[in-house]
Parts: C-alpha cells; sequence; structure tokens
C-alpha cells in the first residue's frame, strides 16, 4: 500500500473519563504519514490498553504523502508542540489541510477511517455528555433568552440566529464547546467586536466565506456571556 497522509486527534477513552467526566483533551491534532491502514496504524499510535486514546479523523491517499507531511510541518511549525504534534486552537486545521489538498493536489483520494472499538466508544460517550448538557443547560438558556433555535439530529450542534449573524453551537469535547459565527453582511472585525471572547479564522480563510470568527473549546459560561452581552447591546 502506498503512503498515507493522516490527520489525529487524541480523544479521552470512556475509562479515564469515569474519573472526570468533565474532563477535556486539549485542541491538538497530530499529521503523519503511514504505510498501513489508517484504522491499522490507529491502533498503534497510543496501544489498545491505553488510557488515552487518538482517533485518525481524514486520511488521503494517491500523493506524495512524505512531501506533503513536509510541506504541512514547515506552514505549521509555529504552532508545533512536539514532533507531529500541533496546537490548534481556533479548530481549522483540519478544514484548512482539507482546502489544501483539494486545491494542489486534486488527484489526491480521501479513504475513510474505520474506528478502533475502543476510540468508537470514547467518542460516542463525549458525543453522549455533549448532546445531553445541549438539551439541559444550552436549549433553556436560550429559552430564557427568548431566542429560537434548532438542534441538529444528533443532538450535537445548536444552530439560531442574532441580527445579522447566523452561530453554531457544538460540542467538541467534554465539558468544552465551540461557537461558530457567520454573517454574510458583516465583516470579520465587526465579529470579532460584537462577539466578545472570539478570535479570528485560519489566515487562509477566504474573505468571500460568511464563516467570520470563533470562540473555541471553551466552557459554555464563557459563550453565554459573549452572547448575553450582545443581546443586551443591541436589545434583542
Amino acid at each position: 500500500m502506498q503512503n498515507t497522509l493522516y490527520i489525529a486527534e487524541p480523544i479521552f477513552s470512556e475509562m479515564l473519563q469515569k474519573f472526570d467526566g468533565e474532563a477535556s483533551f486539549p485542541p491538538i491534532k497530530k499529521i503523519g504519514i503511514t504505510h498501513d491502514a489508517p484504522n491499522k496504524r490507529e491502533k498503534e499510535l497510543l496501544g489498545t490498553k491505553s488510557p488515552i486514546k487518538v482517533s485518525i479523523i481524514k486520511a488521503w491517499t494517491n500523493l506524495d504523502a512524505r512531501q506533503i507531511e513536509r510541506m504541512l510541518h514547515n506552514i505549521l511549525d509555529n504552532t508545533r508542540l512536539d514532533g507531529e504534534y500541533f496546537w490548534d486552537g481556533n479548530e481549522t486545521l483540519v478544514d484548512s489541510v482539507s482546502d489544501f489538498i483539494l486545491t494542489y493536489h486534486p488527484d489526491a483520494q480521501e479513504i475513510g477511517v474505520s474506528d478502533d472499538p475502543d476510540v468508537k466508544a470514547a467518542t460516542e460517550t463525549l458525543e453522549k455528555k455533549n448532546s445531553d448538557r445541549m438539551l439541559t443547560e444550552v436549549v433553556p438558556t436560550l429559552d430564557e433568552l427568548g431566542i429560537d433555535h434548532t438542534i441538529s439530529q444528533n443532538g450535537q450542534k445548536v444552530h439560531f440566529h442574532l441580527g445579522d449573524y447566523k452561530l453554531v453551537l457544538s460540542g467538541r469535547t467534554a465539558g468544552r464547546f465551540t461557537l461558530t459565527i457567520w454573517s454574510k453582511t458583516k465583516t470579520t472585525e465587526e465579529a470579532l467586536s460584537d462577539f466578545e471572547h472570539s478570535q479570528e479564522l485560519s489566515a487562509n480563510s477566504t474573505e468571500d466565506s460568511s464563516r467570520k470568527a470563533r470562540i473555541p473549546m471553551s466552557k459554555l459560561s464563557v459563550i453565554f456571556e459573549s452572547i448575553r452581552e450582545y443581546v443586551e447591546k443591541n436589545s434583542l
């Protein structure tokens, strides 16, 4: 099998979460290559008995994986933590790398990743905790503020509008959530000004994108502080 380029992220296993249900893993991604199928490499990364599991979330073949890995490592060097691990505070790395490969290596083929059972169990546990919090904490708070909203089918995202903004609140890892801010009429600078704690997206985001800013990997209290302030400031 030819080399495969992959992006992986570490997540807590179900066993570790039993000790702290609110624990969350920092926003870290690993960019590497493997000669084996991605799911086989996934099992090797930290071992099947490790309390921490690594999940491969994207993988591509039919490309010069070694050269592209080296190129991406150089581009992302200022966010490198150690070796192949990079800080992804804005949670834009996966989208950015995907766009990069689609644009400059269109012949690359994205391949599916089969989850290791332990990784799948850990992910499902995270998703259930996030979904429960959406129903017990997010929805009641939005109702209190009089904000109409819809919930995605899997319960992982809540969509709502405030003025000229469309907002999507998503549960990423246990105890941490991300608010993504969209607008067709507002600029990124206006979004950053309107929503406290928000951050600009990656530098290579296209100017015509309606995705303006993001409050990444934050506690719900921080996100709702920003939402409440905007609602009060604009008398919504």
